[in-house]
């Protein structure tokens, strides 16, 4: 097939959307598809002659999360591509050039909504009850557009049936690298070469403000007062970093590590440092990073919101609590901390739940979600 891949966030911006629109990119070339991405031209991306850059501009006050792109000269070179379908990831710029270039050549369209849309509109001010409604109103109507939709999670599907989308959907989780995600047999020594002293709590991911970060020192708090040698460990970057890691050495001292951003080696070295892994996001459709951690056989321990539950197996590969139950997470933080082997059982198991994401079993699920969006829409010609 030749695929068309449109998205509003792609390489380098640091996001699991990203990852995920990038492994999928790599998965289908691997299996013989011709494939051109249309994404926005940032600083720091890798020259790929298959990737087709259109100018952006970065939303201020995004932390590279979010821009503004034109969609110039997209449908032409769409054309000349001549795909048998188009995929769109983002309902942003290039997302509606992915839209109107379906209109007018023809070809069918098919989405995948990877954001809760709402819990983003802090960046541009418009966080309230009203603006979130229009804004899910609005996501509906875009992915109506598509003539077949997947998401990585129930939850998303569900919220989005709330608000009106109508379009046949399945759940295909985003696809993880098990092979590169992995448990390090030499965990004391990792800690000793990143000065990470006493059990350790990792957070992962993006530093930003719809993280809910707040929650995860908090519930890291209550976990220190039963084990007081506990560190707690921030992987990621992000606009929220040098607010968040003020109050954070404030409340916890030197019992928190800010390791920035990461990759390779060194993030795969630092995750196995940890004990434990605490997701405290209410905005996750799948959580690409709680994949991630349990497939270097990190317990869990995550809050019942969003898509983060449909990964989590209570009592088995970790624990959950509610939103706000912070008390709750940080008993379930000190149980794992003070009993290695029951945070081992959770963890290969974890890693077993992961390797059901590995890239090629996923691509395939991809394969046939291409085909029956084709087929759709010469149905829906007749």
């Amino acid at each position: 097939m030749r695929i068309a891949i449109c998205s509003d966030v792609y390489l380098p911006q640091l996001s699991g959307a990203a990852d995920s629109v990038a492994l999928l990119y790599a998965g289908l070339r691997e299996r013989g598809h011709e494939v051109r991405i249309y994404a926005p031209s940032q600083r720091g991306q890798d020259p790929d002659e298959h990737v087709k850059r259109l100018w952006a501009l970065e939303l201020p006050g995004s932390g590279g999360a979010a821009y503004i792109v034109t969609s110039f000269g997209m449908t032409g070179d769409l054309k000349r591509f001549k795909p048998d379908v188009i995929h769109t990831h983002f309902f942003g710029t290039i997302g509606f050039g992915a839209v109107y270039a379906s209109w007018r050549l023809g070809v069918p369209i098919a989405g995948t909504n990877h954001t809760m849309i709402g819990d983003y509109l802090h960046y541009v001010k418009l966080d309230y009850a009203p603006f979130r409604k229009l804004a899910w109103k609005f996501l509906a109507w875009y992915y109506n557009r598509c003539v077949r939709v997947s998401a990585p999670s129930q939850d998303t599907i569900n919220e989005m049936r709330t608000y009106g989308f109508k379009r046949p959907a399945e759940v295909i989780p985003n696809p993880i690298l098990t092979e590169f995600f992995r448990p390090l047999p030499n965990r004391e020594e990792l800690k000793v070469k990143l000065g990470i002293s006493g059990p350790a709590v990792l957070s992962f991911g993006r530093v930003a403000w719809e993280k809910n970060l707040d929650a995860a020192l908090d519930a890291f708090l209550e976990a220190q007062k039963r084990m007081s040698d506990a560190t707690f460990v921030v992987v990621g970057d992000g606009p929220y970093r040098q607010e968040f890691e003020k109050r954070a050495k404030e409340k916890a001292g030197e019992r928190v590590k800010f390791l920035g951003t990461l990759r390779g080696t060194p993030l795969i070295e630092a995750m196995n440092a940890c004990d434990v892994c605490l997701i405290t996001s209410m905005s996750e459709t799948q959580s690409m990073t709680t994949l991630q951690a349990m497939a270097c056989e990190l317990p869990m321990v995550g809050i019942n919101a969003g898509g983060v539950p449909e990964y989590i197996n209570e009592g088995e590969t970790g624990y959950k609590a509610e939103p706000g139950d912070t008390a709750l997470l940080g008993r379930r933080l000190a149980e794992l901390l003070a009993d290695p082997e029951l945070a081992r059982r959770f963890g290969a198991a974890g890693r077993q739940s992961a390797l059901r994401f590995a890239p090629e079993k996923q691509i395939e699920r991809f394969e046939a979600f291409y085909k029956q969006a084709i087929e759709e829409a010469s149905r829906l010609k007749r």
